[in-house]
């Protein structure tokens, strides 16, 4: 099933091959991951070939696993929910746009972002309350009876809110933070979310229905969604070798993107949108479809509607799990596609996969890698190890000396990105860099 193809508010004048026409741009971005916070800290990350960025950690499921751990000194102190708190920091980097959305109107302004955890930080915390309460007030019940007891009985904290857990809730934050009173809402769809976001965003402003869009993704780390994944077997001990022969899982993060979006660009923009697709091919509920069908397509729709050729792609920054067959669908799809040529590398490794944010995780990744690099440097493989030679597509593997970086010799034009969910949801976006004379100083 096809979603997603071009949108278009009024016929467009054709575009020349090879040349993207811009669908939206990205006027302003806010970043925040186990790199750091900031696209100067993305950037200085992805090329860091020496620093390990995932912290091991033992509280989030019944054994110790490395996690993409945002550092607390990042964030601002006090009781919001982690999320809110991830969101802040996001905002804080664009100081600029409580003035852009009062400029623009606030019913003129829209909040699409995508969300999987939430408030769920702060449920298990105050459930861990709760349960300290029932063993002070009451014999120990039998563990089938636990839940029950907690419900009579227990108490939760006092500052706790029910609404910490509305998967609406990081977009009302956001919009209640900057005043938007157009269209605000949350696209739920695993970690596909963020990159769906970032589409809706714009498709809003093609239809004619916001001229200003606040799109992305933000996720927290928590208990339950760890010891879900751990569950399935599919998370790895240590950090993740996206695309080797002897990757063992997926590591989880947080913390995401959240992007600007407009119609024109503006001074300062960082990047055009100028492609996507989406499809969902519902093998199964958690496994991807063996040979990449849905992830072929979304690829496919996305150079279409950017009226791009493959050849003209300059990086893949791929889903990338780590995952045995995450990765091996993903490389089926990029080799129909691309064949062995295009660049593709996957950052999990520095960022941890932030679920919701990874999508949105994507844009700041591609920007990173268009601004101040009029070589075209181009970010390696986060893997510790050479990618499988036997997957057949050009994975750019790390080096240790510097000199060794790949570089086109010009800037960087168009990068495709990837962001896949259980369930058979993908979604594909094309991020170009502003031509010249498109932006002011």
């Amino acid at each position: 099933m096809d979603f997603l193809t071009t949108p278009a508010a009024a016929p467009l004048p054709a575009t020349p091959p090879g040349a993207a026409r811009p669908l939206a741009w990205v006027a302003a971005l806010g970043t925040i991951s186990a790199a750091g916070a900031g696209l100067a800290a993305l950037r200085a990350a992805l090329f860091d070939t020496k620093r390990e960025f995932l912290s091991t950690t033992d509280g989030l499921c019944a054994h110790a696993l490395a996690a993409g751990v945002v550092d607390e000194a990042l964030l601002a102190p006090g009781a919001a929910p982690r999320t809110a708190r991830l969101i802040d920091a996001c905002l804080a980097q664009m100081p600029e746009l409580p003035e852009l959305v009062a400029r623009t109107g606030p019913a003129r302004s829209a909040v699409v972002l995508g969300a999987t955890t939430s408030g769920m930080p702060e449920v298990e915390a105050a459930m861990r309350v709760r349960a300290q309460t029932i063993r002070r007030s009451s014999p120990a019940p039998r563990p089938s009876a636990a839940m029950r007891v907690r419900a009579q009985t227990g108490a939760l904290a006092k500052d706790f809110s029910i609404r910490a857990l509305n998967l609406n809730e990081p977009a009302r934050h956001a919009a209640a933070r900057l005043g938007i009173t157009g269209p605000v809402y949350t696209i739920s769809n695993a970690c596909a979310s963020g990159a769906m976001a970032v589409i809706s965003g714009v498709r809003l402003l093609a239809a004619g229905l916001a001229d200003l869009v606040l799109a992305g993704g933000v996720d927290s780390l928590s208990a339950f969604t760890v010891t879900g994944f751990d569950a399935l077997g599919v998370l790895g001990k240590d950090p993740a070798r996206p695309f080797a022969a002897s990757r063992r899982g997926i590591n989880l993060g947080e913390g995401g993107a959240l992007l600007v979006l407009t119609r024109e660009p503006l001074p300062g923009s960082l990047a055009a949108v100028t492609g996507f697709g989406a499809t969902c091919d519902a093998h199964h509920i958690s496994a991807p479809e063996p040979e990449g069908a849905g992830v072929r397509r979304a690829m496919q729709l996305a150079l279409e509607s950017a009226h791009l050729a493959p050849d003209d792609i300059d990086l893949v920054s791929a889903h990338g799990t780590g995952t045995v067959q995450n990765d091996a669908a993903e490389a089926r799809a990029l080799r129909a596609v691309f064949g062995s040529a295009v660049p593709v590398a996957s950052y999990k490794r520095i960022t941890g996969h932030t679920l919701a944010g990874a999508g949105a995780l994507q844009a700041a990744l591609a920007a990173a890698h268009f601004l101040d690099n009029p070589g075209g440097a181009l970010a390696p493989n986060a893997s510790d190890v050479a990618a499988d030679p036997g997957l057949n597509i050009n994975v750019i593997n790390r080096s240790q000396d510097e000199k060794s970086v790949l570089r086109l010799g010009r800037p960087v034009r168009h990068i495709l990105t990837n962001a896949f969910a259980f369930g058979g949801s993908n979604a594909c976006v094309i991020y170009s860099r502003c031509p010249a004379g498109e932006t002011a100083p």
